[in-house]
């Protein structure tokens, strides 16, 4: 059935699945049916409307994943209003930044005291115990920039911005119920499932694959405030989940866990947000007996844009899989589109690519060509149409004219035994233009040295791509979406050489 938006999907679900259980939050052991949660939904758009809420406001999403995020987000767009994610602990002028470029009129969220700061709230009003329905004054600087709000938009969401001001990406009802429809096929979804959800709410990842695509499948949804380490496989046990969405920290930290029991519920582990490295996807199929699906999405694409199919079909460990739903092309700097084999700029076309950023009109031309999304990803696909990712453009480290991606080093650096987590930078050289660094997490058991992990990686790479020099951190910086944040390991280098 083919839904005009995402509450006449809630409507129409929570007729025809009324008293089948929907949701579940551990913390609180809340357990609602799909009319019960309808029912609040609808009463908390009421209460959202009787406070000032009007169709076209903007509308801050800001505190972690729970029951209460799932009701106000739908309560929003009961009354026509665009939902605005934002992760709850960016900093005051991050936050600040966003408040004014999306025009916010309203915010939800617990951290009154600290948004009272860098804001000017007009109107305090409770809405369920801690939680705050804040009105914001009107801007006092005039926005001079064109108004490009999407007809339709059912959300505006904030890319990590890895160069820049982060840009606020519009998605219409219409681009994410296409998305659902695409995730739902590509991993053959059905009503018996059960997802855990512990990637964050306001990243796409876990918003769209997680929290809104069961909603459409009709399958229940187990909500954790956020991953726990310790608690993970005993929730995969209690509520007999069948898949999750993860990403490749979150691998990692499972491998770390030393007791070892096979969960014959889960039929599937998706990672997706940053590159697996193949070493950690093997590792955990052989010790967990569960299939790793690794995925490939941009915000600006609704989240997937490719995956590699559900078993017995091929999966291909290094590879995001195919599209679903999506036209894919690959196109070289010359502007021609590559054949197999051959390395260019990935691009999509589909229902689920957004209409652009808001009030950005540059930089959503710069992001286009024509119907075409320019990823800003470097990659290939096999003869069988499987696409494999070398980097970001932008990511590829330039040494004395030799391009290459940093994925080629830390794929070399996950084979040593002892390190843990693994991410590679191009330095600025006065002589080669670029040098490579490595950074290193190490198991804590296992003392590491950098001279022999340099030796290492020189049996298995070209000179030009052995790192100068290897630095050990307790922790690599990983954003909200799963992202190692190179630009920050480029200042902590800059700092160590002050």
């Amino acid at each position: 059935m083919i839904y005009d938006n995402l509450i006449e999907l809630l409507e129409m679900m929570s007729r025809i699945k009324a008293r089948e259980q929907f949701i579940t939050e551990i913390i609180s052991r809340t357990k609602l049916n799909y009319l019960e949660f309808f029912e609040l939904v609808q009463k908390r758009a009421m209460c959202m409307k009787k406070l000032g809420l009007k169709c076209g406001n903007k509308v801050g999403l800001m505190y972690k994943n729970s029951l209460e995020f799932m009701v106000d987000f739908f309560a929003i767009l009961v009354n026509h209003s665009v939902v605005v994610p934002i992760n709850p602990n960016l900093k005051d002028r991050e936050l600040e930044y966003i408040f004014q470029d999306s025009n916010l009129q309203y915010i939800i969220t617990e951290k009154y005291r600290e948004i009272s700061k860098i804001i000017n709230i007009i109107e305090n009003n409770d809405i369920n115990g801690e939680i705050k329905f804040l009105k914001i004054a009107n801007q006092t600087i005039v926005d001079s920039r064109t108004d490009n709000l999407a007809e339709n938009t059912a959300i505006i969401l904030y890319t990590s911005g890895s160069t820049g001001k982060a840009k606020g990406v519009m998605l219409t009802h219409s681009n994410l119920l296409a998305e659902m429809r695409y995730i739902k096929d590509a991993h053959e979804l059905t009503s018996n499932d059960r997802v855990l959800c512990v990637l964050p709410w306001f990243h796409i990842n876990g918003l769209v694959i997680t929290m809104l695509t069961p909603l459409l499948v009709g399958h229940e949804i187990v909500i954790a405030e956020k991953f726990s380490q310790h608690n993970f496989w005993k929730w995969v046990d209690d509520y007999q989940i069948t898949w999750f969405s993860g990403v490749p920290t979150i691998y990692s930290y499972l491998l770390s866990e030393k007791s070892y029991c096979r969960h014959n519920s889960l039929r599937f582990a998706r990672s997706a947000s940053s590159p697996l490295p193949i070493k950690i996807l093997q590792e955990f199929e052989k010790r967990y007996c569960v299939p790793v699906i690794e995925s490939y999405g941009m915000t600006e694409g609704g989240s997937q844009l490719t995956t590699n199919p559900i078993p017995p079909k091929v999966r291909k460990p290094g590879s995001v899989g195919i599209p679903y739903g999506v036209k894919m092309r690959i196109i070289n700097d010359a502007g021609e589109e590559c054949r197999e084999g051959e390395s260019g700029e990935v691009q999509f076309s589909g229902a689920n690519i957004t209409e652009g950023y808001y009030k950005k009109i540059n930089e959503t031309g710069q992001a286009f060509d024509k119907e075409w999304l320019k990823t800003g990803d470097v990659g290939f696909f096999d003869e069988e149409g499987y696409l494999f990712l070398i980097g970001r453009k932008k990511e590829l480290i330039n040494r004395a004219g030799e391009k290459f991606a940093p994925k080629e080093i830390e794929e070399i650096l996950y084979q040593y035994k002892g390190i843990k987590m693994a991410a590679a930078v191009g330095i600025p050289d006065d002589t080669y233009g670029e040098e490579v660094i490595a950074f290193c997490v190490s198991d804590s058991k296992i003392k590491l040295s950098k001279e022999r992990i340099i030796e290492f990686c020189k049996k298995y790479l070209a000179d030009y791509k052995v790192p100068k020099d290897i630095i050990f951190l307790r922790e690599l910086p990983v954003g909200g979406n799963g992202k190692i944040q190179r630009l920050k390991l480029i200042d902590e280098y800059k700092r160590e050489e002050i």
